[in-house]
């Protein structure tokens, strides 16, 4: 991963830093990663054992707990401050590593569930498959991978990136890349949607969200992958 140090200095911030940017949407940063959570939770109902890649202050792992009561919940990232803000902000039942730049610091098969919650667009293109890889290493046979990405067909994501300092100089991964990385890293894709469509003043037409999944429009997407038994 790269981008260590960047996002040391923004742990501290980070939230703030990322409300500014989605503002316009109405919704809070605990409001997406509880959506992601329950995305996730969709996906693996009967996890007890989740993993959040490049986890950043927690944010996802918090909403993670609050979906899967009975699992483990476990996040690492590269940012050691990023990990630090995380452990004073969540309780003490969910388990937190700083990784490095060469593997997830955990043992084959140690997951029923990787989340990995739009980092991938952090990850240099020429180390993505090596750390699908990785991800897979550490998914049980069976498990599965919750991979949430920026829609970049979307104006309006493309400009919240553009407000976001550490985004600066990103290129967003489409869904059909997403798709294809995992599956040449031996998932079998089980899902993909299009999400967030409507900002909160139509929250009341998101009930036709899972209808509308298929059209390249919403503000992020998802593809869940399930490793071969």
């Amino acid at each position: 991963m790269n981008g260590v140090s960047e996002f040391d200095g923004y742990a501290a911030d980070y939230d703030a830093t990322v409300q500014a940017a989605i503002g316009a949407s109405g919704e809070t940063v605990e409001y997406f990663a509880r959506l992601k959570a329950q995305l996730a939770r969709a996906a693996a109902p009967d996890a007890l054992r989740v993993l959040d890649f490049g986890c950043g202050v927690g944010n996802v792992c918090r909403a993670l707990s609050a979906e899967f009561p009975r699992a483990r919940i476990t996040g690492c990232d590269p940012s050691a401050e990023s990990i630090a803000s995380a452990i004073r902000r969540s309780r003490p039942e969910i388990d937190f590593a700083v990784s490095d730049d060469r593997r997830i610091p955990f043992a084959d098969g140690a997951f029923d569930l990787v989340v990995a919650a739009c980092v991938f667009h952090h990850i240099d293109e020429r180390q993505r498959s090596r750390w699908v890889a990785e991800v897979a290493r550490v998914l049980r046979p069976g498990g599965r991978v919750a991979f949430f990405e920026h829609n970049p067909l979307n104006p309006l994501t493309r400009r919240v990136v553009r407000r976001v300092p550490f985004d600066a100089g990103v290129v967003l991964l489409n869904r059909a890349y997403a798709r294809n990385l995992l599956e040449r890293a031996g998932f079998t894709v089980r899902g993909s949607r299009y999400y967030f469509f409507f900002p909160r003043f139509l929250s009341l037409l998101r009930a036709l969200e899972p209808l509308l999944g298929w059209i390249p429009l919403g503000g992020q997407y998802y593809v869940i992958g399930e490793r071969a038994s």
